[in-house]
């Protein structure tokens, strides 16, 4: 049962991090100087960068305790889901992508690739929402 809690609660913190997310995503920029945006983009690549962590860490735990399946890295977790027919072979390559991203934000700073990962943030959201809904539905909790 400990395991479950263990689980559940990784699913509960993604989740809010991933709605969190969402929000600083949906900040209209617009209005503000080059400062402001230029700051905000900055926190909202923060806000995917740990939504990142938390998402292949929540389903490294699922697939563990739901499959027995037992996995090391992101890229193996995400594999591994796809191997469990939870995502079909485009999301996969998305979500192996967004961990490429993940990696580029957090290693080396470029102002172009900054921007051009910046745009796909909407993208990443999604797919991660809706993929945490999905291994929701399928568990027992």
């Amino acid at each position: 049962m400990e395991q479950t809690k263990g689980y559940e609660n990784k699913l509960n913190s993604l989740k809010q991090a991933l709605s969190s997310f969402k929000q600083a995503i949906d900040i209209d920029t617009s209005i503000l100087g080059e400062i402001e945006k230029d700051t905000i983009k900055s926190g909202q690549a923060q806000k995917f960068e740990v939504c990142v962590e938390l998402f292949w860490k929540t389903i490294k735990k699922f697939l563990y305790e739901i499959h027995g399946i037992e996995s090391v890295s992101p890229k193996i977790v995400m594999k591994q889901l796809y191997r469990s027919k939870y995502v079909d072979e485009r999301s996969y390559e998305r979500l192996v992508e967004m961990i490429n991203d993940r990696n580029r934000l957090s290693h080396v700073y470029n102002e172009a690739q900054f921007n051009e990962i910046h745009r796909r943030l909407l993208e990443y959201q999604n797919m991660m929402s809706e993929i945490a809904n999905g291994i929701q539905a399928t568990s027992w909790i």
